[in-house]
């Protein structure tokens, strides 16, 4: 008798264990979908193409992407919102409005997954390279996201979803 509810015990917890595992990365109602897709390693620019608009630490972001004619890795962007500041200390600066270029970095070691690289024309805090510039690039069959990869065991905060017509 002991024993059996000690077996209890134990999947209870198990099941308890499984339902926080999966919050950490689906961070939405059905632990089985992600709340963004998993970075991606064969990325292409034209898939990238179009406006995104952000959520979470990113609300009220807006990127749009165009490609350069003739082209196959990027084009010109413009950012609505963007934030400066270094995120690497969690210190976001004040926001802007610019302009530049973006392209697909193709897959490297270590992570072997393809970033999306943005260069901002100005203001002056962008081009010391003080702002978030380079960004995963999450894609499934419904979705694709862009999105700062802090810890791929937590759901990102930046991130931005490519709107559907």
């Amino acid at each position: 008798m002991h024993h059996r509810s000690r077996s209890h015990r134990l999947r209870r917890a198990a099941a308890a264990l499984a339902v926080v595992a999966g919050t950490l990365t689906a961070c939405g109602t059905d632990p089985l979908e992600r709340c963004v897709p998993e970075p991606s390693t064969t990325a292409s620019a034209a898939q990238l193409v179009g406006t995104y608009v952000g959520s979470r630490e990113a609300d009220g972001v807006r990127l749009t992407l165009t490609a350069t004619p003739g082209g196959n890795r990027g084009g010109t962007l413009t950012a609505e919102n963007w934030p400066t500041g270094n995120f690497h200390t969690s210190q976001p600066g004040k926001a802007f409005t610019g302009s530049g270029t973006w392209e697909v970095e193709d897959p490297r070691p270590p992570t072997r997954r393809s970033l999306l690289r943005l260069q901002f024309e100005d203001p002056a805090e962008v081009t010391s390279g003080d702002t978030l510039d380079k960004l995963s690039i999450g894609i499934d069959a419904q979705r694709i996201f862009v999105y700062d990869d802090v810890d791929p065991d937590v759901c990102p905060a930046f991130r931005l979803q490519l709107q559907t017509e």
